[in-house]
């Protein structure tokens, strides 16, 4: 089970056994999400980060950005989207809080136009076409708003969706397209590192570490 599914089949059946049904998720334990899908997915709660699955020298970034999160932030309190069709609208509602957390509140405009604007799916099937077009959007984003404020937290988030999509392709055993991906995936990685900002740093750091953001067992790029 991939990534997004499994978050999504986890949080429909915490809905399910809050209300009284036990009969869903027996052979699905939860899993713990990291800062990366925290961050990219929008899918949990802080609350759900876990410092005893990061190592001495991540839990300074973890601090860090929980940190930057505001004590009213509804990133500290939404609950798990109930259906996945409910999941879209909790992904963009994160996305924004995400991107002000990180980047400042005079961003809070641009990023609520980009969040609502890109064109996330319920789930990506598996496929290389879901990540990329989000990544390409990045791109189209740019060419018509290239003085955006929001341009450091957009490399990281082409840098994630391209990773997920090279692992599609991976995965697919699309060999003419996942080096194009994986090259893309370190320009866009180079570009956030080249940010002043601390939060991007150490979040890319965490991308990076990760064994995987979409399909287990592809590799890195």
């Amino acid at each position: 089970m991939n990534r997004i599914l499994r978050y999504l089949y986890v949080a429909v059946c915490v809905t399910i056994l809050s209300s009284g049904w036990r009969t869903c998720c027996a052979e699905t334990p939860p899993q713990t999400p990291t800062l990366s899908d925290i961050v990219f997915m929008g899918l949990w709660p802080i609350k759900e980060l876990d410092p005893d699955h990061y190592s001495k020298e991540g839990r300074p970034c973890l601090r860090n950005y929980l940190a930057a999160i505001a004590p009213d932030s509804s990133l500290r309190t939404f609950d798990p989207p109930s259906t996945p069709e409910k999941a879209l609208l909790v992904r963009r509602r994160a996305m924004v809080e995400q991107m002000v957390a990180i980047l400042g509140r005079e961003i809070r405009a641009e990023a609520e136009v980009f969040a609502y604007s890109v064109p996330l799916v319920i789930e990506w099937e598996g496929m290389s076409e879901g990540p990329v077009e989000e990544a390409n959007f990045v791109d189209n984003w740019w060419s018509k708003r290239p003085g955006t404020p929001i341009t450091p937290f957009l490399h990281l988030f082409k840098a994630h969706r391209l990773r997920a999509g090279y692992e599609a392709a991976r995965a697919r055993h699309e060999k003419a397209f996942w080096p194009i991906l994986a090259r893309r995936y370190r320009e866009a990685m180079n570009k956030a590192r080249s940010s002043a900002n601390l939060l991007i740093h150490c979040i890319a750091d965490d991308l990076e570490a990760q064994p995987f953001v979409y399909l287990e067992g592809q590799g890195r790029p």
